[in-house]
Formats: structure tokens, sequence, C-alpha cells
């Protein structure tokens, strides 16, 4: 369970990186401490086996999770303070990143993240302390 307040308005949130627009991120739902991405794996994303490569993955986990950080309406600024990454299968095709607030307090916040592929098979798990700062308050240094 969160400790979050005052959800960002539907359709107020959106991917603000240029380098996760370029890689074909979409926001398909945000919410109270939530936030569901998604990605089709292409030829560009892909490591000499034809998967997607760690690297993808690992974006997507934490934009996913900075989301869902943000999603809280509470939090304005924040920067990723630690990220773990457990890789589990081969991903190839279209992979959504479901994440979700553990805890936020006024200076962090820890989420957790699961990326599946096209059948709901789990491909990655991750967990993340966000250093935060609130509406109004200068960002994380």
């Amino acid at each position: 369970m969160t400790h979050l307040t005052s959800p960002v308005p539907a359709g107020a949130l959106r991917i603000e990186s240029q380098f996760c627009l370029d890689q074909g991120f979409t926001l398909l739902e945000s919410g109270d401490g939530t936030a569901v991405l998604a990605c089709d794996v292409l030829d560009r994303h892909t490591n000499r086996h034809g998967n997607a490569h760690g690297g993808l993955i690992a974006t997507l986990l934490d934009t996913a999770m900075g989301m869902a950080t943000r999603a809280s309406g509470t939090v304005d600024n924040l920067g990723t303070a630690s990220l773990t990454i457990n890789y589990l299968r081969p991903a190839r095709g279209r992979i959504t990143a479901h994440a979700r607030v553990r805890r936020s307090g006024r200076s962090l916040a820890f989420c957790e993240a699961e990326v599946l592929d096209a059948d709901d098979r789990l491909l990655a798990t991750a967990s993340a302390v966000f250093a935060v700062a609130p509406h109004g308050a200068s960002p994380p240094a």
C-alpha cells in the first residue's frame, strides 16, 4: 500500500523524455502510484541474439516506476537513486511494464515493477529508490 494522495488528473501525465519517445514507449495507464508503459521490441532494440537489449528493458522499467511516482500528484521532480533489475526471460514483441509505488516519503520513494510479454509471461522484475521533491521544492541534487 502506498502513502500517497492527490493523484495526477487523468491525461495530465505523459512521457516527456525524448529518449523514451524515440524508443516508442507509450503510457497506457496511470493512477494513484501506478503506471503501465508499453514498447514494441523492434530490430533496433535487439541484441545479437534477436532479443530485447537489457538496456531497453531497464529504461522501460525505470521510466514506468518514475511515472508511477509522479502519478501520485505529490511529487514534482525525481531522480533515480538506485535501480535493481532481474532478467528472467528473453523479451520479444510487445512488452509492458507495470509499476507501483510501495512507499513514498518526503525525500525518497520506493517502487517495484515487472515487465510482461503479450502472453502475460514475466520477463523481468525491478525495484528502485527515487530521490523526490514535492511540488514547489527544488529538484533533488
